[in-house]
């Protein structure tokens, strides 16, 4: 057992299996002295950052099996007498004394009751923000008719949830408690990059190019990915990497490192499945683009093989050593999978498996492309392979938004993805079992790189959940350093500063739903936005892969998308494509936006709602004039975003039940409603 210092906590499995690894790492930075305090100072404090995503998804989702929540005002405890049991009645009476030490710091307090264990849950609220997410503060209580005592990690909820029937099984309660856990103690982990990049970048001060010059990366865009420390904004399970162990994230995620070695794999042409919009093949582009690559599979191949009879791979170097060696091993003896003795440093982005190649040799045509690879590594929810689906789908769908993208207003571009490979048995296609899984372990595409774009020019792409991040030149979330650069002094400047980020945002992505029936996955991960001067000027949208297509909408233009089968690209209904965009844009990318924007100036959050909701209404109505989009349709999508109630994915509520791709939906407040 590790004994603990005088005021650190006592470690859980998990932590113990990080510590040793992050000992190295504080070691390596001067972080401590002895250096493990650095790991174990941090631990506190991610528990408490995971506990509130936990509690704050529980509170918003409301699971089945779990009663309605109920929020009490500090100010007026009177409403227990409306609460679930224990929170009311004779049963809640003691309630009223255990509030009393949370009021500081707190408008309100959220209680979840568990009546089959005869407690309540008690977590303070700072604030709610839109779509009712609420943001706690302070320690979270477990409150029964014996008193209150604080919760010390989050996984002390999930006996409680497990008994209220809210698990799919005992198996999916066991592996939430691990989830948990690994978040927790990866998240502390993480926090240890972050203060390096404080330490490297103290003197960069609130310029952006300073502070993309001055972490370390393949490129502008690629260095501020690497800021993104806390992962998912409010996913309980923001910093797993399930099947990577603490020594493997030190080596290959971008907190930590600003170069992994990206490998190459060949694959018999018989036994892959190559896609392009275009005559040149993935292969070709990757000869084009690393010099000596052509030649070490030449060296590689088995004696009387020709290297036209050979597709190239890129592979992430996780994937090339733990899982391509004996997955494919038959294959490779028989060769029809070859290794290839080749690797090329890359920065990794804030998602793991996709990687910016560092400069090259053959530099002539522009900056370099992406390259998406699989990795059997799960983060949130999804294992980060490469589906046969998104390398069948990725070209064609590119193909479709080149198309339709003169029709749009000019600030809305895609990051294409041109060609893709992935292995392939023949006789596909293959959309489940072993096959489908060879398929999704080997295979990779090429993106665009952001900084290629035309849209783009001399400006800063900046991926927005790079945006809400907190800078770690000022402590401040980006987008507050970017504002200020755009604004004056006053209150006025911020607010003229967001008006142009919905201008620049929402207006040609609303015509892409209602014209063509396209509904982009554009979520804080997806979206980057170029800023010039702090002002901003373009949105670009990268993945394609959650991307929804009415086909009677497209068919209209004479349009269509031949998607691989069992793909989740053709939107069932009309409501299919408003709960993709809706949630996406409004509910993820917007809406966290707007909590860092208000968190750092004088802005309120129901005036940014109403620049939102302004600026959509101008859009819709200019719709209207467009005599090729119907009326009603217009009618129709302008009231699913405006509903007094939206579609909120429940992410917690999906993820106790095991679920991916059959959503769990909840009722929340919009704030768009008029």
């Amino acid at each position: 057992m590790q004994t603990p210092g005088p005021t650190a906590p006592v470690l859980t499995d998990a932590e113990r299996t990080v510590l040793g690894a992050a000992t190295v790492y504080a070691r390596r930075h001067d972080l401590a002295k002895p250096p493990e305090d650095a790991y174990r100072a941090e631990i506190p404090g991610a528990r408490r950052s995971i506990l509130h995503r936990f509690v704050g998804g529980l509170l918003r989702d409301v699971p089945a099996g779990l009663p309605e929540s109920i929020t009490i005002s500090t100010r007026d405890p009177t409403v227990l007498t409306d609460g679930p049991a224990p929170l009311s009645g004779e049963s809640g009476a003691g309630l009223l004394d255990a509030i009393e030490p949370l009021h500081e710091g707190c408008r309100a307090v959220s209680g979840i009751a568990f009546p089959e264990s005869d407690v309540a849950l008690l977590a303070p609220v700072a604030t709610e923000h839109g779509f009712g997410r609420l943001a706690l503060t302070g320690p979270v209580s477990r409150w029964s008719s014996e008193g209150a005592e604080h919760i010390d990690h989050p996984t002390e909820i999930v006996p409680l949830v497990e008994r209220e029937g809210a698990f799919r099984d005992a198996e999916q309660a066991r592996l939430i408690e691990c989830e948990l856990e690994e978040s927790v103690a990866n998240l502390a982990f993480a926090r240890l990059g972050g203060r390096v990049q404080e330490k490297r970048c103290r003197d960069a001060g609130g310029s952006v190019s300073a502070l993309a010059r001055t972490i370390p990366g393949a490129d502008r865009a690629a260095s501020l990915e690497r800021i993104v420390i806390e992962g998912h904004p409010f996913h309980f399970g923001a910093k797993i990497r399930r099947g990577m162990d603490a020594g493997a994230a030190l080596a290959y995620a971008p907190e930590f490192d600003s170069q992994v070695h990206v490998r190459f794999v060949a694959v018999r042409t018989t036994h892959a499945k190559r896609e392009s919009n275009g005559r040149r093949t993935l292969s070709d582009r990757l000869f084009a683009l690393f010099a000596g690559l052509e030649t070490a599979l030449e060296n590689a191949l088995p004696p009387g093989c020709s290297p036209d009879e050979y597709a190239v791979i890129p592979v992430h170097p996780w994937q090339f050593l733990h899982v391509i060696p004996d997955r494919f091993r038959d294959r490779i003896a028989d060769g029809r999978v070859v290794p290839l003795p080749y690797s090329h440093p890359a920065t990794p982005l804030s998602n793991l498996r996709t990687v910016v190649p560092h400069a090259t040799e053959r530099t002539g045509e522009g900056p370099h492309p992406h390259l998406k690879l699989a990795i059997e590594v799960r983060t949130t929810n999804a294992t980060r392979t490469l589906s046969p689906q998104a390398v069948h789908n990725g070209p064609r769908v590119t193909a479709t938004l080149r198309t339709v993208a003169h029709e749009l207003d000019g600030s809305l571009g895609f990051l294409s993805e041109p060609v893709a490979t992935c292995y392939h048995e023949p006789g596909g296609p293959h959309p489940e079992g072993e096959a489908f899984d060879d398929a999704r372990s080997l295979s990779g595409l090429l993106r665009q790189n952001p900084q290629d774009h035309p849209l783009v020019g001399e400006a800063v792409p900046i991926a927005v959940s790079s945006l809400i991040a907190r800078s770690p030149a000022t402590g401040r979330p980006l987008i507050a350093d970017l504002a200020a650069q755009y604004r004056d002094s006053t209150d006025r400047g911020v607010e003229k500063f967001f008006r142009a980020y919905t201008e620049c945002v929402i207006p040609d992505q609303l015509r892409l739903l209602s014209a063509y029936g396209i509904a982009l996955e554009s979520h804080a991960q997806n979206s980057l936005v170029a800023f010039d001067a702090g002002k901003p000027v373009a949105t670009l949208v990268r993945d394609f892969g959650g991307v929804r297509v009415h086909e009677e909408r497209l068919a209209a233009h004479d349009l269509a998308v031949e998607s691989y089968p069992d793909s989740d690209v053709r939107a069932d209904d009309e409501r299919d494509l408003h709960r993709k965009l809706y949630y996406a844009l409004f509910q993820n990318h917007l809406s966290e936006l707007i909590v860092a924007l208000v968190s750092s100036s004088g802005i309120t959050e129901e005036r940014c709602w109403d620049l939102v909701r302004a600026e959509c209404e101008r859009t819709f109505d200019e719709l209207r004039d467009d005599p090729s989009i119907p009326h009603r349709r217009i009618d129709r999508d302008e009231r699913a975003l405006f509903s007094d109630a939206a579609e909120h994915k429940a992410l917690t509520a999906m993820r106790l039940q095991g679920k991916r791709h059959e959503y769990t939906i909840a009722r929340v407040p919009n704030p768009l409603a008029r």
